[in-house]
């Protein structure tokens, strides 16, 4: 399945959804939180909606019960799915998604149904600007044995709204990290094994965008540079798709599911000393530099580490006081198998030494 994504930035763009998709009269909404109160109504406002269901019944990395309990009887009197806020929101409506296709095939579906429920239009209004999450085809569920990875050309958004008004009201810690997340994310697109030349491409101008305005996003809330940052992660989220994630992304997610740290962030703690061991392993790794304004891969980690501080995150694996037992834990969560994408080839020893 192609599906043919448009994206629109900024507040003003919003106004474009009934043009768009015309079609669409009861949607399901998947908001939640200080999201759901802030920008709710601006949003059907927005898009003139009348008619609608809202599902809130998830939390941050969102569990697969949470998107279980999302009633498929009313999945299926809706005619498009739309997310509104940061990955959580949006791997939520690409979970509920996903969770009705495979009941279909489950009762039996024709091949009719089922093409029609995998062409159901799916939306983001995105508030938080990092993962990319509000263009790829993938999300990230959890259980109580771990995390669930779904991807498929189905739950790719059709339509992305980038708001950057509204990325300025979330919590600075939140923006940091999306930031962070944004950043390694480029990186992980340019040197992963999957990627070609136009994800590179996408990637390294992500990279620079992020390098010449994260820090006034972060503490200045200077919206121009937040708008900068929308189409960041724009350009993130389209070449991880054809790229995928590395091992900083690998590695993160028990942080995450665990230990509450932001996935942008654990994803960036990793990335401090993984740089010079996947640097070494590409080719036209001088053009990353390049673009980090960097001169060799040894200047990457005190480089990245000051950029957290700078953005108050903390800059280390050891500031958390983490038990060595539990970044064992967090090794050993690891499928190596999954590691092909990754330039360099990683042991556990590796992985280990990366969580300092």
């Amino acid at each position: 399945m192609d599906i043919e994504q448009q994206f629109f930035l900024g507040e003003v763009g919003l106004a474009r959804f009934p043009e768009v998709l015309p079609q669409v009269k009861h949607p399901l909404i998947v908001t939640r939180g200080t999201v759901k109160e802030r920008y709710l109504s601006s949003v059907v406002s927005a898009f003139k909606l009348q008619d609608y269901e809202v599902f809130s019944g998830f939390e941050p990395c969102p569990t697969l019960a949470q998107v279980q309990s999302c009633s498929l009887d009313v999945v299926s009197k809706c005619d498009a799915l739309i997310a509104i806020g940061g990955g959580s929101a949006m791997d939520c409506a690409k979970a509920i998604k996903h969770e009705m296709l495979e009941h279909l095939k489950a009762s039996g579906a024709d091949a009719a149904t089922l093409e029609q429920w995998g062409a159901l239009p799916l939306v983001t209004v995105a508030t938080t600007f990092g993962s990319g999450s509000e263009v790829t085809p993938f999300a990230v569920i959890y259980t109580e044995k771990g995390k669930i990875s779904l991807g498929s050309p189905e739950l790719t958004p059709n339509v992305c709204f980038s708001v950057a008004e509204f990325g300025l009201s979330v919590p600075q810690s939140q923006r940091a990290a999306a930031a962070c997340d944004c950043l390694c994310q480029g990186i992980e697109a340019y040197w992963a094994t999957q990627g070609n030349e136009y994800s590179g491409a996408l990637a390294l101008t992500c990279i620079k965008q992020c390098v010449n305005f994260m820090r006034a996003a972060v503490l200045e809330q200077d919206l121009g540079a937040q708008e900068v940052m929308a189409q960041a992660s724009l350009l993130s989220g389209r070449a991880i798709s054809i790229s995928r994630t590395t091992a900083a992304h690998a590695l993160s997610y028990y942080f995450t599911q665990y230990h509450g740290i932001a996935h942008g962030h654990a994803v960036a703690l990793i990335m401090r000393s993984l740089f010079a061991l996947n640097y070494a392993a590409i080719e036209n790794g001088r053009m990353l530099l390049l673009t980090l304004g960097l001169h060799s891969s040894a200047e990457f980690k005190p480089w990245l580490e000051q950029l957290m501080r700078d953005l108050g995150l903390r800059s280390s694996f050891a500031d958390f006081s983490l038990p060595e037992s539990e970044l064992d834990k967090a090794v050993a969560s690891v499928n190596l198998q999954r590691l092909a994408n990754n330039p360099a080839p990683l042991t556990a020893e590796q992985l280990r030494s990366l969580l300092c």
